[in-house]
């Protein structure tokens, strides 16, 4: 079975932009040899992205030295950097300075040298050749190092350099692994037909006019430029349309395999002023390719390509142009594009003699080449809204679910109308930003004409604050459920996102397995190597089951890229099989780990090869509205919910309530804005009547008018659910320690405390101070819960916890630390009552992993009188003053604790670096291990003396039993300044802190908890 309501929020998919990060591109041109030319004054230019520099020139030289080494920093996102190429140019130099005459260039991108291992080439011969002179061969060699480092990255150490005069020129070529020193030529043709479902913009200085004239649409002129390996052609423009047909294809000349990975399409609209980007899409050649020996060449197509941008459809005053550039995740549909790849390498005598990029016509696509429309039925149903953030705690919102064009809600700029004394009428232009307004228009939501029959947008709601406290707000769904449903016609290609998704499920199981696998090898003596075992296995049947089924599997309308990549498929699903069956012959208990990350190696190939390159049905979007302003979204791929008659091929979360994260577009701190539970189907009509078969039995189908739907017709899905008798839960969750957590002060501490989030309540831990291992132990006990979902399935589909962790501010609002996500255990009326062991949760910020939790939660369900019957304690034990209302972890899965002795010898300290541009001089170690503090003296004069006088200091701490749960201890060095300031000069944390114990101590036969 597969998650889709616990599914744990991976850490990148918080992030709607990608962060800007800082990058060091060094380039070390060495030297040159075997350069064409007679008597050449030879100089090498270095060119990345859009910086150039250039070594010295060398006079009349062809093996000229240079040994230069340049230096381009860049701060941007990592996509965007890496599609930058880097291009290395040998020039002859003439009597005017930098007017020389190109020798050859030598072409790749920044992705390709990232990949490399250590991030780098090092002391590598680029191969120099001549774009406008392509059957001349080589022209020469470049000696160079190139490496990519991101900030924060540890740059292993350079080996050492052997100079021989002989060294091989050919064995050190800088090319990637498995790429052929000899390259031939090919042309790489791209077939661009048409768009359809363009925006119409309203761009530029003139769009501010059209609106007031009051035009109501704003044509464009589109046309498309393809940059590949630095070069780029472009198709006509088609004037006035937002569906054209250009019907060209462009063609380029490269040698193969190319050094740049992506080819980059971009539709933009011609316009007096300056060409305005409408939509990018890259096109990932490692994707529609296959490098292996019975692989193919790039091949794609004919098919649509969807097109993700910006909300906004005038370039004024758009906020998000950059997502129309091809920056970030697009949040909105902008049309799609019917295109196709084709590559044919030439034999040397018969290719071209210069490099040119050519644009030439081609007849037209026959109709219906694709397949016919099919009609397609959208539903969605929502459960709960909740954890939204209280600054919409004022204004009504409402959500709205739309796939391609179809469920947008049309927009129009609203504009106020004044009566004049004199009886005129004046329109009141609005400003360009009202302050009120973040930088977009006021938008009326108005349904188009056609949607007479889909319903995209939920009825607007107020929300509520959370139960308890009160620092969340949620929307009070309990009793009604609102429902939208979109219908929609696409080409019926959905058997692609079919085989996907088998292979997603192949991946998901082997990855949860996975995690399983390493949860138990953090305890000692459990079973960790029978599991994996059992992980294989299920693996290696999932493989068999899919090659039985493919074989049967009939394509309409294949093109060529869908014939080869079944043959990849069946081929690699066979070899990872065998891998698979390999590995669990050879397991055994000493290489568990080892095991688990070849199999991790797995499963990332099945993840790249599970990414269906033709998706032909758009993503779904849902937006949230508030006071009918977008203001957070989140893209669920349309695969996901996708409907098919087989189990396998259904999408992951088709008809099953799933959690969705709501993102804030171009927001960097990857904290949740709000998080949805939703029940979600996508099928052919066909089909429709199976849109609500997974509900749970207990709901009302009700129409528009709040009637109750008794006979379910494929034409009118209900608009809300209602039910009236619930089953009552009660959660307890006991938060036992955190460690590791980050610094949010200055003395290098926090002064954490958690919110525990559960469906519509949210609670909160006790603040502990000055600590980076916060030991809560305490028992949070939410009452009167009430859950959504089939019972039966609350086992496997289980509501997710989220544990969010913050450092109190004296002033000012508390500091965020990160989330953990959690899975409760369940346990309902009639099973009885097990204790829980704590486990282990990573807590997340942005994709950093910063710190762990202990602790279990358990979800009961309630009998009748709403009571529980057998369970141990009945109640709970308070923690400390009973009038504060908190209470402790019960007996049994708290830990017992044991008393133990730390003894501690201070020496001294050496080699202390300067802290905010001051020397250290009067140090003090400080030792930290569950609540419990040593410190050393302060050194009076570390300059003259750097070691202690006072020797031995000790501290007894009280650590539980099980060795796995003990915390770590921490080592803190501050220095104390004048005024009694004192200023962090460094930390280290001990994370076992048995190893220091003596040997019988650690011999002791330890209890653990299977």
């Amino acid at each position: 079975f597969l998650c889709s309501r616990s599914r744990l929020c991976s850490a990148r998919d918080l992030f709607a932009t990608p962060t800007p990060q800082s990058f060091q591109i060094g380039i070390n041109i060495i030297e040159a040899q075997k350069l064409v030319g007679v008597n050449i004054n030879p100089f090498v230019v270095v060119k990345v992205g859009e910086e150039k520099r250039h070594t010295a020139t060398q006079k009349s030289t062809n093996c000229p030295f240079y040994n230069e080494y340049f230096l381009f920093e860049f701060h941007e996102p990592r996509d965007i950097l890496f599609h930058r190429l880097i291009e290395i140019s040998v020039f002859h130099s003439k009597k005017i300075p930098f007017l020389g005459t190109c020798i050859g260039t030598f072409k790749m991108d920044v992705v390709t040298v990232y990949s490399q291992p250590d991030h780098r080439f090092f002391q590598k011969w680029a191969v120099i050749s001549d774009p406008m002179d392509t059957r001349a061969g080589v022209k020469g060699f470049v000696k160079c190092n190139i490496s990519v480092t991101a900030r924060g990255e540890v740059v292993g150490s350079l080996p050492t350099s052997s100079s021989s005069q002989d060294e091989d020129i050919e064995r050190n070529l800088l090319l990637p692994k498995r790429v052929p020193a000899e390259r031939p030529w090919a042309r790489v043709c791209i077939k661009l037909y048409r768009a359809e479902g363009l925006p119409s913009m309203s761009a530029g200085i003139m769009g501010g006019f059209s609106k007031i004239i009051g035009e109501k649409k704003v044509f464009i002129d589109p046309y498309v430029q393809v940059l590949f390996c630095g070069q780029q052609g472009e198709t006509s423009v088609e004037t006035n349309t937002t569906d054209p047909e250009w019907n060209e294809q462009i063609s380029f000349i490269e040698m193969f395999p190319p050094l740049a990975r992506k080819i980059k399409v971009q539709v933009l609209d011609d316009a007096n002023v300056g060409d305005v980007a409408i939509a990018t899409h890259y096109i990932d050649l490692q994707q529609i390719s296959d490098s292996g020996r019975n692989g193919f060449n790039p091949t794609f197509g004919p098919a649509w390509v969807n097109l993700y941008g910006s909300p906004q459809n005038s370039a004024l005053r758009d906020i998000h142009k950059d997502l129309n550039e091809g920056m970030g995740e697009g949040i909105f549909y902008r049309g799609r594009i019917l295109m196709a790849i084709t590559v044919e390498i030439f034999s040397s005598p018969s290719q071209p003699g210069e490099v040119t990029v050519e644009v030439e016509e081609l007849h037209p696509l026959p109709e219906n080449a694709l397949g016919r429309k099919e009609e397609f039925l959208l539903f969605a149903a929502f459960f709960e809204a909740t954890m939204m953030d209280s600054s919409l705690s004022s204004k009504p919102v409402s959500f709205e679910v739309s796939i391609g064009n179809y469920g947008k809600a049309e927009e129009v700029v609203t504009k106020v109308w004044r009566k004049m004394e004199k009886g005129e009428v004046k329109e009141e232009k609005q400003p360009l930003l009202d302050p009120g307004s973040d930088g977009e228009l006021d938008v009326e939501v108005l349904a188009p004409a056609s949607a007479a029959l889909n319903k995209s947008v939920t009825n607007s709601q107020r929300p509520e604050p959370m139960e308890y406290d009160r620092s969340y707000s949620c929307l009070p769904m309990m009793h009604e459920k609102p429902c939208v449903y979109v219908w929609s016609y696409w080409e019926d290609h959905t058997w692609r996102l079919c085989v996907s998704n088998w292979i997603v499920k192949l991946a998901e199981r082997l990855e949860q397995g996975l995690d399983d696998v390493e949860k138990l090898m953090r305890r000692p003596k459990a079973k960790a190597e029978e599991r994996l075992r059992e992980v294989l296995e299920e693996f290696v049947a999932g493989c068999r089951q899919y090659l039985l089924s493919t074989e049967r599997k009939t394509m309409a309308h294949p093109n060529n890229l869908d014939r080869c990549r079944m043959k990849y498929l069946m081929r690699n699903i066979i070899l990872y099989a065998k891998q698979g069956l390999r590995m669990r012959r050879r397991l055994t208990r000493a290489n568990v780990k080892e095991k688990v990350k070849e199999t991790r190696r797995v499963l990332t190939k099945l993840r790249f090869m599970a990414k269906e390159p033709q998706c032909t049905l758009p993503d779904v979007l849902i937006w949230m509205l508030s006071n009918n302003r977008r203001v957070a979204y989140a893209r669920v791929p349309a695969q996901n919910i996708l409907y098919s008659v087989v189990e396998e091929e259904k999408g992951k979360d088709c008809a099953k309530i799933q959690t969705v994260f709501m993102k804030v577009p171009r927001l960097h701190t990857g904290e949740i804005f709000a998080k949805l539970e939703v029940y979600m189907w996508l099928g052919v009509t066909k089909y429709a009547k199976n849109c609500l078969a997974e509900l749970p039995e207990e709901f009302k189908y009700l129409s528009e008018s709040g009637q109750e739907i008794a006979q379910l017709s494929a034409y009118s899905p209900p608009s809300r659910l209602s039910r009236d008798d619930f089953s009552y839960f009660q959660l307890r969750a006991h938060l036992y320690q955190a460690r590791g957590i980050l610094p949010a002060d200055d003395n290098g501490l926090s002064d954490p405390f958690a919110r525990v989030v559960f469906s519509t309540h949210c609670q909160t831990t006790r603040m502990l101070e000055e600590t980076l291992s916060p030991m809560w132990n305490e028992l949070l006990l939410f009452d009167q819960l009430i859950v959504d979902g089939k019972k039966e399935e609350l086992k496997t589909e289980t509501p997710i916890i989220i544990i969010n962790l913050f450092s109190h501010n004296k002033f000012g609002s508390p500091e965020f630390l990160g989330h953990a996500f959690a899975v409760p255990q369940v346990k309902l009326v009639d099973e009885p009552y097990t204790k829980p062991a704590l486990q282990f949760f990573d807590f997340y910020k942005g994709t950093k992993a910063v710190g762990e939790l202990i602790a279990t939660f358990e979800l009961m369900e309630l009998d009748y009188s709403g009571y529980l019957e057998d369970v141990e304690p009945k109640e709970p034990d308070y923690l400390g003053d009973p009038h504060a209302g908190r209470f402790i972890i019960p007996e049994g899965i708290r830990p017992v604790l044991k008393e133990f002795r730390i003894e501690i010898l201070f020496w001294g300290l050496r080699d202390l670096k300067r802290v905010n541009l001051f020397e250290v001089d009067q140090p003090q170690v400080i030792i930290e291990c569950a609540g419990k503090k040593v410190e050393s003296e302060v050194i009076v004069a570390y300059k003259e003396n750097p070691n202690f006088t006072e020797l031995v200091k000790y501290m007894d701490v009280d650590l539980p039993e099980q060795v796995y749960l003990h915390p770590p201890l921490s080592i803190f060095v501050v220095e104390k300044r004048a005024f009694g300031r004192t200023v962090l000069v460094g930390t280290h944390v001990v994370s076992d802190v048995m190893k220091f114990s003596p040997r019988e101590l650690e011999e002791d036969p330890e209890d653990v908890p299977k």
